[in-house]
């Protein structure tokens, strides 16, 4: 009977992977993170190229949430958000829940408001993924993925499984 679950050294394997130590330190990063974003000391230094702040309202609790997520500009030109958690980051679920998607983003100086699409269609996903890995740099650091050593795999079963497991959202300006 063979293994459902990827390989050890996998791309996959590594994104799946997460202990509850990492999860606490996390959070805690998370909340140190926001507040030098909001004071305006991480833009500065140009992190608010790459990181964007996404203000929400809880889907069961009704409170306002703020969550640092990854954000890049794909060929399509719009701010596309990724959720390495898929459907299962509670961040994307309170967007997804919000009335008509809209949702409040602060964008290294600006703030404005943004209507959320979540990308469905695999092919869409897959494309989004494979330019993210042909264009930019940091995939080596959140994938795992080296151009030298792994040569190309885009065309691999992890990398299908890869482009299943994570969520692409866009955002489009109100």
């Amino acid at each position: 009977m063979a293994s459902t679950l990827p390989a050890e050294g996998s791309i996959v394997y590594r994104h799946q992977e997460k202990k509850s130590s990492f999860k606490r330190f996390e959070k805690s990063l998370n909340r140190v993170f926001i507040f030098l974003y909001r004071i305006y000391f991480l833009p500065l230094f140009g992190l608010g190229k790459a990181m964007i702040l996404i203000h929400t309202i809880g889907r069961k609790t009704g409170k306002k949430r703020t969550k640092p997520v990854l954000c890049r500009r794909f060929y399509t030109g719009k701010l596309t958000l990724y959720s390495p958690r898929g459907m299962k980051a509670d961040w994307l679920r309170n967007v997804l829940a919000t009335k008509e998607h809209t949702l409040k983003i602060h964008k290294g100086f600006k703030k404005f408001d943004a209507k959320a699409t979540l990308i469905v269609d695999d092919e869409t996903k897959w494309k989004h993924l494979e330019y993210w890995f042909d264009n930019f740099l940091d995939a080596k650091q959140i994938f795992g993925y080296d151009k030298e050593i792994h040569k190309d795999v885009v065309g691999t079963e992890e990398f299908k499984k890869l482009s299943h497991m994570i969520e692409f959202i866009q955002l489009e300006p109100i």
